[in-house]
């Protein structure tokens, strides 16, 4: 049977999916969907043991949509929990939760350092019509407002200027589960502050879908990449 728990993202409660035992439902298929089966801190939690081809090989057994996710470089397969509209919500198995937008990263929970909220406007504080890395130029500015909270217990805000530079040509890239020629796109925050962080995404030339990123959300914060295993 499944449960839902709420916690706050955005500012309003999400529902996250957990899962429980039910008949000819093992602790091994519980670890393979990516459920909770047990507590711990860290993301390396979600599928204990699995990395590299083995990650790819538990990936092809599941049918469900799937990310090969890490935060400062410990991490693993992760299954999609939910889904409203563009937004996605992915789970570790220490309860540990991830959001995307479109993809691209929106918000955490129950890590050691938590990224609060994100929001893409231009320039002058207006929404886009379309997500910078959904538009066909090769070159996007943009702002990004963000709010994260650090491992001792502090709420931040900043903002930065955005630039997102993609390359025109594609590079094969390597997936979980197949590979793909996808353009590298390259993007630089100027924080407010002076700091600069730097992203790499990688999207689909056609429709500007993204297929794996690695990021550093905000100053001194640690890295998140993944890559989609089984798109949604």
């Amino acid at each position: 049977m499944t449960a839902a728990r709420h916690f706050r993202l955005e500012g309003r409660p999400r529902a996250v999916f957990f899962c429980f035992p039910m008949f000819g439902l093992t602790a091994a298929s519980l670890a393979l969907s990516g459920c909770s089966i047990g507590s711990g801190q860290s993301p390396l939690d979600v599928v204990p043991g699995f990395s590299g081809d083995d990650t790819s090989a538990r990936a092809e057994s599941i049918s469900y949509a799937s990310l090969d996710f890490h935060v400062a470089g410990f991490g693993g397969l992760v299954i999609l929990a939910s889904q409203a509209e563009d937004m996605t919500y992915w789970q570790f198995r220490d309860e540990a939760t991830i959001a995307l937008k479109d993809g691209y990263l929106h918000s955490s929970a129950g890590l050691e350092q938590n990224l609060i909220d994100t929001r893409i406007t231009d320039r002058d504080g207006n929404d886009l019509d379309r997500l910078p890395w959904r538009q066909a130029s090769s070159s996007v500015s943009y702002r990004i407002t963000r709010e994260w909270r650090t491992s001792e217990g502090y709420a931040h805000r900043g903002q930065a200027d955005a630039t997102l530079r993609c390359e025109a040509s594609t590079s094969n890239t390597e997936l979980p589960l197949t590979s793909r020629a996808l353009q590298t796109c390259h993007e630089t925050l100027d924080w407010d502050t002076g700091d600069v962080t730097q992203s790499t995404l990688w999207r689909a030339p056609g429709d500007g879908r993204l297929w794996a990123v690695e990021t550093q959300p905000w100053p001194d914060a640690p890295t998140f990449d993944w890559k989609v295993a089984r798109p949604w």
